[in-house]
């Protein structure tokens, strides 16, 4: 179709068009319809004549769009590896859950797992036209021939999937891969892994740059003022105010506040067991705290189910971690930011928060030096850590950490 046959297109053909002929494309390139959308980059690799029509004549990004029209509409009944032969599925579903009550992870790691194995099942069974991953393990002859089989749907994750564009992340994919084919070589389901040595033969072996480069207070200002939208303001002040996940952000729920505590210590967040990736479970709110109570405010009602970012299109009840990543790079645009020279992610902004707390934290230390000097102490982390209690600490930590980020949320 061109852009000139697009133009004719009002939401509604828009909404038909992506029914009818983007999602056939995306289930043949590995995508779930039912549970994703396609990233921004996919879709306009494969449609810029629609990409373009959406942003000029509906004033619309593709993010907005699947909002405007409800998908995915998520059906939680349906198995997530469904199209695969019910052994492999077992076998799936039988690894996860031994993560989750065996060792103990939280209920985000399992389902960031789960979305990561659906994705690299989903192309494999695409690619060798087959619903058995398990069958070719049985047979160590077969090893040669299924390691290129699994090199192959990497060749293609590589090609399509927007979240494997760094060695980190590439590795990263890997890894969480080859642990559900050691789970079957642990228990006998599997003569050999077949994902043995794959960082060497891609070249991704090398060990990755974890030193990132963060975005900066000027930066934040920008993303802030550049987010016209409530909703999009709330998406910054989360990730760079809070230093929140994108998952944490879409689901963070009104429950989870505490806005006036009884003992006169800063509002914060409170997560309760599976709610958190890993991390400390409470989170101070040293900023942004008028963001938050005019989204609450702006919500507020008998139909609002108290979720920060709500979807009625969705079974969960709220965004997806994904519309945030989505929404959060669309404002970077509008602010045209850039970071190592591509648009800033949630992820960067969590960064920040990161490094702003390492900076308070160390000149906190600082103005403890005399009292180590006066005390022999080796250094000032010395008094922090043996002479304050943890809570005065804390104090000292976020005290410093609320006067640096202060006026950084203003309108």
């Amino acid at each position: 179709m061109t852009e000139t046959r697009y133009a004719t297109m009002d939401l509604a053909d828009c909404a038909s068009f992506y029914r009818e002929t983007v999602v056939p494309v995306m289930e043949d390139d590995g995508f779930d319809p039912d549970s994703e959308t396609p990233t921004y980059a996919w879709l306009n690799g494969q449609f810029p004549g629609f990409v373009k029509h959406l942003q000029r004549r509906l004033d619309l990004s593709p993010g907005q769009f699947y909002d405007e029209i409800g998908v995915p509409d998520v059906d939680r009944s349906t198995a997530p590896f469904a199209f695969l032969s019910d052994n492999t599925q077992q076998a799936l579903e039988g690894y996860l859950d031994e993560l989750a009550t065996r060792r103990g992870r939280a209920d985000a790691t399992i389902d960031t797992r789960r979305s990561i194995l659906r994705r690299y099942a989903k192309v494999y069974t695409n690619i060798h036209d087959t619903k058995d991953l398990l069958g070719p393990l049985e047979n160590p002859d077969e090893r040669v021939a299924e390691m290129n089989r699994v090199a192959a749907t990497f060749d293609a994750l590589d090609r399509s999937d927007e979240t494997l564009t760094t060695l980190a992340s590439r590795r990263k994919y890997v890894q969480d891969t080859r642990q559900f084919y050691k789970h079957q070589v642990m228990f006998g389901t599997a003569a050999y892994n077949p994902l043995a040595d794959l960082e060497t033969r891609f070249g991704w072996d090398e060990t990755p740059s974890w030193d990132n480069e963060a975005l900066d207070r000027s930066a934040v200002e920008r993303l802030y003022a550049a987010a016209a939208e409530p909703r999009d303001r709330f998406i910054v002040v989360a990730c760079c105010g809070w230093g929140l996940r994108p998952s944490e952000v879409a689901s963070l729920h009104v429950r989870q506040l505490n806005l006036e505590p009884d003992d006169d210590s800063h509002p914060y967040i409170e997560f309760t067991d599976g709610e958190r990736k890993n991390g400390p479970g409470t989170v101070a709110l040293l900023a942004g705290l008028a963001t938050i109570s005019e989204r609450i405010e702006a919500l507020s009602g008998p139909d609002w189910n108290g979720y920060l970012l709500p979807s009625a299109a969705s079974a969960t009840g709220h965004l997806t971690a994904e519309t945030v990543r989505r929404r959060f790079k669309s404002v970077a645009e509008a602010a045209d930011i850039t970071v190592d020279g591509a648009r800033p992610t949630p992820k960067t902004g969590r960064r920040f928060w990161y490094t702003t707390y390492g900076a308070a934290v160390r000149r906190v230390a600082e103005r403890f030096e005399d009292v180590a000097a006066e005390q022999g102490s080796a250094s000032a982390q010395v008094v922090l850590d043996n002479y304050l209690s943890e809570s005065e600490a804390r104090s000292h930590r976020r005290a410093e950490m609320r006067e640096t980020l202060a006026g950084l949320f203003d309108e």
